[in-house]
């Protein structure tokens, strides 16, 4: 008798790593993942994709898991475009757009390894990162 380890083709697959977590929730915030909007929550995890949209009172502020750090300010729409992380060798990509509304961003271990691996787009611009710690500002139209 022979037996075969066939492995079936609709083994399922691990879902996405995420890319990091809501630290602080103020106000209303959402996150809108596909065709979802959540009410966002202190330790909801955030996967490359996601928007996350600040209300006229509220703010939120996330920790990748390089730890860089960013804070939204009210009124703000950003969206999590990439993120790749290696931990080992603390080389990733990380990759945001403001469309409106304010953005604090501190860089964390792949700004200190490749900071030519950071971007952050506008409306108007794409700005790549060399420093470390700066703030965004997009107006309304």
């Amino acid at each position: 008798m022979a037996f075969t380890g066939a492995v079936s083709g609709a083994q399922a697959q691990e879902p996405p790593r995420f890319s990091g977590i809501l630290k602080v929730v103020r106000g209303d915030v959402q996150v809108q993942r596909q065709e979802q909007k959540l009410s966002a929550q202190v330790g909801d995890k955030l996967y490359a994709g996601d928007r996350v949209v600040t209300a006229a009172d509220a703010a939120a502020g996330i920790t990748l898991r390089d730890d860089t750090l960013m804070s939204l300010g009210p009124k703000t729409s950003f969206v999590l475009e990439d993120f790749k992380f290696n931990e080992s060798s603390g080389e990733g990509n990380v990759a945001v757009r403001v469309a409106k509304g304010t953005l604090r961003y501190v860089s964390g271990l792949i700004g200190k390894h490749t900071p030519e691996r950071q971007q952050v787009a506008t409306p108007t611009a794409t700005i790549g990162i060399r420093g470390t710690d700066f703030i965004v500002e997009v107006a309304d139209e």
